[in-house]
């Protein structure tokens, strides 16, 4: 189930972005996602790709901006057994990761930006 990766996705998500390519290879070289086989409709004229973090159903959407348009934040989450583990593989990686913290909850996550600075917590998985 959760491969070589030390976290997993729970829920699909889209997330804009400005440079498909450039994009989809970091989250490609640095998260270990892989594309999907199959090709989905998403929006049509909006070029995207499927990432998945292992051999899961749910799935990450990279979507091309159009010109002058706004991208909508999203609250991405990525779960970890193990966050310590998942810290140190993304920083191995060359991620820039800060330190763990917890929420009032004792939830404890840390979170880190994509290439466009989109935000992604990885926290323990419930």
């Amino acid at each position: 189930m959760w491969g070589k990766l030390p976290f997993s996705i729970a829920d699909n998500y889209a997330v804009d972005v400005r440079n498909l390519a450039a994009v989809r290879k970091w989250y490609k070289e640095k998260l270990g996602f892989h594309e999907a086989d199959k090709n989905r409709q998403v929006d049509p004229g909006r070029p995207h790709t499927d990432l998945y973090a292992s051999n899961e159903e749910t799935f990450l959407s990279l979507v091309q901006l159009g010109p002058g348009t706004l991208a909508e934040k999203r609250h991405v989450i990525f779960y970890a057994k193990n966050l310590e583990k998942a810290h140190q593989w993304l920083t191995d990686r060359g991620v820039i990761v800060p330190p763990a913290t917890a929420d009032s909850g004792g939830n404890r996550f840390f979170q880190f930006q994509d290439l466009e600075g989109n935000t992604i917590e990885v926290c323990v998985e419930p």
